[in-house]
Formats: structure tokens, C-alpha cells, sequence
């Protein structure tokens, strides 16, 4: 009965396509035929990128998903067709609403949990499957896929791992042993320390400015070419392992790992034209220092800070 409903809504959306979504469309039904869901299934996502607002296509997408088992995600894409029919005020809006209430019964839910106090620090490298999981949603039940959920964090550099299954229609539940914040000392600084350099040479705190920035787009170069080679074995390790050695064969996680792969190496290409940059920026600083002549009253300073990506230097005083 559902699937009769299904193709009627799909006969009854039927919208005018662009030839590239049209030829898209064409491939993912073939695709999905031939039960190539990973493929199919993105191509279905390409064809709502060109067209967001078909609600044909969003339908697609989520009974792609649903026919290869990923529920939660099937679940996602028939909630945006029927928000967007809803918005549309399209006739098959009722009809969309069962589909999605007749497939959140079957919808797992996990929930994840930390302990009270657990350290923030730590609690900010939980991922699931592979991906950050949103702090907001600890403790709170969230709609997976069936089978076996992975979660993993870092402690003291070190990676624990725990899984969890989760069936078709079930819900579990997971406390993640992540230890407390260790107390803060009486004498231990709340931030990290800064380092002055005062100058009363004149042209020593250009010089040592020159020499700062230079040293630290060195550094920067270095450390983006080191998670550049990283982000590339990622790459083909996911395509071995995820994609069939073709990344035209990709499973969503494949898919996933790829992208990320992509989006690191794209990033420590901007990450070394910066290092170039202030490479040349230190040779200017150091060359134009001031001589004897001119008297200065000079500050350097260079902070440690943790970024998203890594470590940086920031630097800072009066030139």
C-alpha cells in the first residue's frame, strides 16, 4: 500500500526539469535499479541541488536511502519534502506526512551520554560514525541508522572507542567514560603566557619582528605540508577501503572521509600561501629595521593558540 501511495505522489510531482537534472534523474533511477544505492542515492542528492524545491526529488532521495536501509537519512529527506509541500501548500502534503510517520516507527534512536563534569576538552573529540557529534545533543535521544554505531574520543592523545548496535524500531543508550576536568592549581595561569621582548636597541624589535614572522611561516608551511600528506592517505585509504578504488563507488561514510579529506588539503593550500606570506612579510620587516640613527621604544610579543585546524602564533606589539 505505501509504495502504491509512494508512486502516486511521485506521478502527481512530476515537474519540469532542467537537462542536466533531467539526465541526473534518468542515471539515479537506473542506479537505484540496479541496487547501486550509494551511487544512486548522491545522484538523487545532485539532482535536488538543482533543484531544492521539487518535492519528486526530495522523495526520491529519502526512498533511495530507505530501500538501502539508512533510515535516519531516508527519514531526513521525506521531512524536507514534506516541509517544502507544507510551505508549497501542495495536495500531497497529508499523504507525504504518513510516509514520514510510518517510517519514524521504524527509525532507531540512540542517545549518548557523559558523565557530570566530564572535561570539555575531551567531551569536544566525541564523534559518531566519524563525525563531531553536537554537544547539544548529548543526553538526547537522535534518529540513527540501523546496525552498529561507532563513538569515539580522545584521551591524553590517545583514541577509546566504544560501539554501539542499535535495530530496526529500537533505541539504546550510551554513557561515554570520558573522565572529569582535573581542578586548576592556585598558581596555574588561567591563559597561556605571553612572551615580551622589550627592545631599547633601535631597529631590534623590527628585527625580531622580521625574524618571528618569517620563523612562523616557516613553521606554517610545514605543519600544512605534513596534514596535507595526511589528509591524502585518508583520501586513499578511503578510497580502498570505502569506494572500491573508484570514487565513483563511494558508501556515504567513503563519501564522507573523501569530502573531508578534500576540504583539509584545500584548507593547508591556503594555510602555505599564508606561510609564504609571512615568510617574505619577515624578510621585509627585518630589512627595513631602522639604523642607529632613529631611537624606538619597541614590544614584541608572541602568543601560543589553539585553532580548529592546529596550533598558530599570534604576534603582536608596537613597530
Amino acid at each position: 500500500m505505501k509504495h502504491l501511495v509512494f508512486a502516486a505522489l511521485l506521478v502527481a510531482g512530476g515537474t519540469a526539469h532542467a537537462d542536466k537534472a533531467d539526465t541526473l534523474f534518468k542515471k539515479a533511477k537506473r542506479l537505484l535499479a540496479d541496487k547501486r544505492y550509494a551511487e544512486a542515492c548522491q545522484t538523487f542528492e545532485d539532482v535536488v541541488k538543482l533543484d531544492p524545491k521539487a518535492i519528486g526529488g526530495l522523495l526520491n532521495a529519502g526512498k533511495c536511502y530507505e530501500e538501502w536501509g539508512r533510515l535516519a537519512r531516508a527519514y531526513t529527506w521525506y521531512e524536507k519534502a514534506l516541509t517544502t509541500a507544507a510551505e508549497a501548500k501542495d495536495e500531497r502534503e497529508p499523504q507525504i506526512k504518513a510516509l514520514v510517520e510510518e517510517l519514524d516507527t521504524n527509525v532507531p534512536r540512540l542517545t549518548i551520554k557523559v558523565p557530570d563534569g566530564a572535561d570539555l576538552a575531551i567531551v569536544a573529540t566525541l564523534t559518531l560514525d566519524g563525525r563531531p557529534v553536537d554537544q547539544a545533543t548529548l543526553g538526547q535521544e537522535n534518529r540513527v541508522d540501523p546496525g552498529p554505531h561507532v563513538i569515539e574520543f580522545t584521551v591524553d592523545g590517545k583514541k577509546k572507542k566504544k560501539t554501539a548496535p542499535v535495530e530496526r524500531g529500537g533505541s539504546s543508550e550510551i554513557t561515554v567514560d570520558i573522565p572529569k576536568a582535573k581542578p586548576r592549581g592556585p598558581d596555574e595561569p588561567e591563559e597561556q603566557p605571553v612572551v615580551a621582548v622589550p627592545s631599547s636597541t633601535p631597529g631590534r624589535g623590527r628585527k625580531i619582528a622580521g625574524i618571528v614572522v618569517g620563523s612562523a611561516g616557516v613553521v606554517a608551511i610545514g605543519v600544512a605540508g605534513a596534514l596535507t600528506l595526511s589528509a591524502r592517505s585518508k583520501y586513499l585509504d578511503a578510497i580502498d577501503q570505502h569506494c572500491g578504488g573508484s570514487s565513483s563507488n563511494c558508501t556515504p561514510e567513503g563519501l564522507d572521509i573523501t569530502h573531508d579529506a578534500r576540504s583539509r588539503a584545500n584548507k593547508m593550500t591556503v594555510v602555505t600561501l599564508i606561510g609564504v606570506a609571512a615568510v617574505a612579510g619577515g624578510v621585509i620587516l627585518y630589512l627595513t629595521a631602522p639604523t642607529a640613527s632613529a631611537r624606538e621604544d619597541r614590544t614584541v610579543y608572541l602568543a601560543p593558540q589553539i585553532t580548529g585546524d592546529g596550533a598558530a602564533a599570534v604576534l603582536g606589539g608596537t613597530f
